[in-house]
This record gives C-alpha cells, sequence and structure tokens, in this order.
C-alpha cells in the first residue's frame, strides 16, 4: 500500500508547485521579473535642478497606474525606493509610483540628495500588494549610484 501511494505524493508536490507557480501573479509560465537598465549600478550620476534622476526598467509584467488592470492578474505597477523607506513621499509607501519607464527618482524627498543611495523597484499588483517569485520573495531590482 505504501509503494502505491508514493506516486500520489509525488502527483500532489507537482500540482502545489504548478498552483505556486500560478499564484506568483507573472505571465503563464514566465517568473515575474523586473529589472534597471539604467542607471549602472555603482555609476555616479548628476542630480536634474528638480533633483531627480530617470530609472529606467525592463519588465515582462504589464504596467498600468493602480486599479486600472481590470482584473487582469499578470498586471500591476511599481513602487520605486529610495534607501528602502528613508526617502519616501508623505504618508506613502514609496518615492514614486511606477506606471511606465522610464520613472523619476526623486531625491528631493531624502534629507541629503547627494551621496550614496540604494534605488530598488518593487513589482506590485494592481492592488499594491508584492508580486512574489516561486520561492515567496518579493519580485525587486536594485542599484547603488552616488547622486552629484
Amino acid at each position: 500500500m505504501l509503494i502505491h501511494s508514493r506516486p500520489l505524493l509525488h502527483l500532489a508536490a507537482l500540482v502545489g508547485l504548478l498552483t505556486a507557480c500560478g499564484s506568483s501573479g507573472g505571465l503563464p509560465g514566465i517568473t515575474p521579473s523586473v529589472s534597471i537598465s539604467s542607471p549602472a549600478d555603482n555609476s555616479s550620476v548628476n542630480l536634474s535642478l528638480t533633483r531627480k534622476i530617470a530609472i529606467n526598467f525592463d519588465t515582462n509584467y504589464t504596467i498600468k497606474a493602480p486599479g486600472t488592470c481590470a482584473g487582469d492578474d499578470h498586471c500591476g505597477h511599481i513602487y520605486l525606493l529610495i534607501d528602502n523607506s528613508s526617502c519616501n513621499a508623505s504618508n506613502l509607501p514609496y518615492n514614486t509610483l511606477a506606471d511606465a519607464s522610464p520613472v523619476d527618482a526623486d531625491f528631493s524627498k531624502c534629507a541629503t540628495p547627494t551621496g550614496m543611495h540604494t534605488i530598488t523597484l518593487e513589482l506590485r499588483h494592481d492592488d499594491g500588494s508584492r508580486v512574489l517569485n516561486l520561492v515567496s520573495n518579493p519580485v525587486t531590482a536594485q542599484v547603488t549610484i552616488t547622486a552629484q
């Protein structure tokens, strides 16, 4: 009897993995991803007069303004963070909300705009919840830059 239950356990494990793949919120069969194409990691970047830097990114997720995905599970937006939450907009969980690339990182919200900073992009569902990868970690991209 134990010999016959082993294939059932393997089948249950496979179904569990397939279910986990579907719940990641990415395109069917594709793990959701986001990457920063510029600025390059460990680069120096000149701040504009408004203290903003354009961040270019790529993703395999459909990016739209919050609340406009009409139930599409593979659609959302991106939270841009500078130095975790230390440069967030007032009363918001991000520095800038991205619904297209490029997005401006707003260093005017930082106590010290110049110097070394870490920029993080977090992929979010339409409702603002984090998009998770296959091992339940948030889908993010990160670069460290020196703002001048």
